[in-house]
């Protein structure tokens, strides 16, 4: 609707003025002003998407632009062609039209349009033809009809007659119209007599075609003005469109245009620039829009010139752009290590060159006091490299702010990319991998106190260690304390052999994933630990993810042992697994768990009543103490009779009472949770999902969204990225790039 607000105010201000004329030509053949007024627009639904066929379309007349309850409303049913345009007379569906005193009180009126009960458009204010509606005064005097003001006949007392020349009825003929006028101008009286003559707007084509020139016969635009104009209060451009969670809206721009000659086509060609604003950020918490140029010739479509202003007045120029200088270089000198290379033309304080040259020419050979060069594949040649450390570091650190912190490689059967001993056996700090190696043993580290063992086959991340065999600590709200990924082998495998040592340990404190390991055939972590130990511990202090494991084909997680969770255990289903009975050596056979919205136990059995019909069930001594809020269900077996709980719960007991004796009675009995952890600890039916996963789903396959809407891509991005990588690669039946 916004795209017609200019359109409309026009189209209201020639109807004004058409329907006092037609109020004047036709008062003595039309009793009653009509209180309606027509109304142009085009249906288009909250996501910007054109409505055709019957819609239904409310309009409400207000006091203020933005705010208030609506004066006046009604809905109507409106026929739009597939452009969405459609036609309506406002008041059509009331048996009085538009209420007079709607309009009465000189104050503005603004009107809002819902299409199909959707969000309200942006309201419009309205001209001249609703208050053209006081206009029906006109056709009363204090609201009685000329006809009820007659003159009285003065009776002559003496022969009881009216003179002739004294009764007459004041006549309320129209006033004569005269003066001419030009077919497609609109009128102007130009005088108080009665004499229309031409005005300056002049009018071309009808409904949605509808142009008004100003100062011009030939508009080329709904509104063509040749002249200037002053506008005294905003000049406002407003947005195409609502905005929807998948796409912002432009707002209508300003043009300028220029004509150039082109010598090769003989003709000039329009030069155009265009200024219009442009969301930023669009469904995101701090929406913004930019002021953005683009330029076009001629009918080429219109493009970005790169110069924009952000919403807090800065500046983006355009690629190329340069500045004046405001002092001058007069010397420009180069330095180097004299050990590396020597300086040649050094300092330029006009023109010239430097030149720098190598001493002795970097190589990815052997070379004495040579700069190593990698070659084509990354590769160098060097002797044997010893990293000593010390109590205060380790005895190799590597940081890469993009790529791998370690990377190396052995073709040595067995032998190691990378073997470092000290406190710490190897430390590597990356954006990408902190340590990266391939080989039989990509990475090898011993130490005192942690080893990490790593390869991109079959061993992603390995560690073996006296009391952690991997060990990794993140900060990153998004990292991971211990991150692997591999497609066939295992991810991340660690290995203690002490007694309450751990096999892998991972730990991030600021809401990332403690650990994390990826195999698309294989096992994403894999640990052992000895006696007593613990097989994997992973946790987050912040609300992140203590482990994060995925398998494309294999098992996320295998456990061979008991499996202890401190804490609620949440999943989308859930069942037991066992070899089958019936052919234990070929088959499986699964069971579904039985879910409730409680924390429910269910208890049963069968007895049978006495002689009396009277059966007693003694329940275990802690059964009230755990329980509450108790249920009971009744079968009576082996024949027909009827069963009661004739006694409730009480004292560690309940009665079962039939009305025949020696009846077998199933029972079952459930009840809800009330202990401490219980209670502590309630699991919520329904919950909001936290900021971080709206918009995110379990399983977004099932609601036909794209596996990056998944809530595992909200909380550790990077991680689903190498997940996602690691099944690609599976797929197509290729080897997985280097992390």
């Amino acid at each position: 609707m916004k795209s017609r607000k200019n359109s409309l105010s026009l189209l209201l201000v020639v109807l004004a003025l058409s329907s006092l004329l037609a109020g004047q030509q036709t008062a003595q053949s039309q009793a009653v002003v009509p209180r309606l007024v027509n109304y142009s627009g085009k249906a288009i639904d909250a996501r910007g998407n054109v409505v055709a066929g019957t819609a239904g379309v409310t309009f409400a007349i207000y006091k203020d632009q933005y705010q208030g309850a609506p004066l006046w409303i009604e809905t109507q049913n409106v026929n739009a062609d597939a452009k969405g345009s459609f036609t309506a007379q406002l008041g059509a569906t009331k048996s009085g039209g538009l209420p007079l005193d709607l309009f009465t009180s000189g104050e503005a009126r603004w009107l809002g349009v819902r299409v199909n009960g959707g969000e309200e458009q942006p309201r419009l204010l309205l001209l001249s033809v609703p208050y053209a509606l006081k206009a029906a005064d006109a056709e009363t005097i204090g609201g009685l009809p000329p006809s009820a003001f007659v003159l009285a006949t003065q009776v002559n007392a003496a022969s009881g007659t009216a003179p002739a020349a004294q009764s007459a009825i004041p006549s309320n003929s129209p006033p004569t119209i005269t003066g001419t006028g030009t077919a497609d101008y609109l009128p102007l009286w130009t005088s108080s007599a009665g004499t229309l003559g031409n005005s300056v707007l002049f009018q071309s084509g009808t409904g949605s075609t509808v142009k008004i020139g100003i100062n011009t016969t030939v508009p080329s635009a709904t509104l063509d003005v040749k002249g200037g104009a002053t506008v005294r209060g905003p000049f406002t451009l407003v947005s195409t469109g609502i905005a929807t969670s998948s796409k912002g809206t432009n707002s209508f721009a300003q043009n300028f245009t220029a004509n150039s000659y082109n010598s090769s086509t003989n003709a000039g060609v329009p030069q155009n620039f265009r200024w219009q604003v442009e969301p930023v950020g669009n469904n995101t918490a701090t929406p913004s829009g930019s002021l953005n140029l683009l330029f076009n010739q001629g009918s080429q479509t219109a493009t970005e010139t790169g110069l924009k202003i952000a919403s807090n007045g800065q500046i983006t120029f355009a690629s190329g752009q340069a500045f004046p200088g405001t002092g001058t270089v007069s010397s420009v000198a180069l330095s180097a290590p004299s050990s590396d290379f020597t300086v040649t033309n050094s300092p330029v304080t006009s023109n010239g060159t430097l030149a720098l040259n190598w001493t002795v020419v970097p190589t990815n050979a052997t070379t004495a006091n040579a700069i190593v060069k990698r070659d084509a594949l990354g590769s160098f040649s060097a002797g044997p490299i010893t990293v000593v450390g010390n109590s205060l570091s380790p005895g190799l650190s590597a940081t890469n702010a993009g790529g791998d912190g370690v990377s190396a490689s052995s073709t040595v059967s067995g032998g190691a990319g990378v073997r470092a001993t000290g406190p710490t056996g190897l430390y590597g700090v990356g954006s990408l991998n902190g340590v990266y190696g391939s080989g039989t043993f990509g990475v090898n580290g011993v130490g005192t106190t942690y080893g990490i063992w790593g390869s991109n086959s079959p061993t992603a991340v390995r560690g073996d260690g006296a009391t952690y065999g991997v060990v990794g600590t993140s900060t990153n709200g998004g990292g991971a304390g211990v991150y692997g990924s591999n497609t066939a082998g295992i991810a991340v495998y660690g290995f203690s052999t002490s007694s309450g040592s751990y096999g892998v340990y991972g730990y991030n404190p600021n809401g990332g994933v403690g650990a994390a390991g990826i195999s698309s055939t294989n096992a994403g972590v894999y640990a052992q630990s000895g006696p007593d130990g613990w097989a994997a511990d992973a946790y987050n202090t912040s609300s992140g993810t203590g482990i994060l494991a995925g398998s494309a084909s294999g098992f996320a997680g295998w456990f061979n042992g008991n499996v202890e969770v401190d804490g609620n255990l949440s999943k989308a289903g859930g069942s037991f697994k066992i070899d089958h009975p019936l052919d234990p050596a070929n088959k499986y056979l699964y069971h579904s768990f039985v879910e409730s919205p409680d924390m429910m136990n269910i208890y049963n059995g069968n007895v049978t009543t006495d002689g009396r019909g009277d059966a007693v069930v003694k329940l275990p001594e802690w059964f009230e103490t755990l329980n509450r809020d108790f249920r009971y269900q009744l079968t009576v077996i082996g024949q027909f009779a009827q069963a009661i709980v004739s006694r409730e719960i009480a004292d560690g007991r309940f009665t079962i009472k039939t009305d025949k004796p020696s009846v077998k009675v199933s029972w079952q009995v459930t009840g809800i949770r009330q202990d401490a952890w219980a209670n502590a600890h309630r699991i919520p039916v329904e919950e909001q999902k936290p900021e971080v996963e709206r918009g995110s789903y379990l399983h977004p396959e099932l609601y036909g969204a794209p596996e990056e809407k998944g809530v595992l891509w909200a909380h550790s991005p990077e991680a689903m990225k190498q997940w996602k990588a690691a099944r690609t690669a599976q797929n197509n039946k290729e080897s997985m790039p280097k992390p």
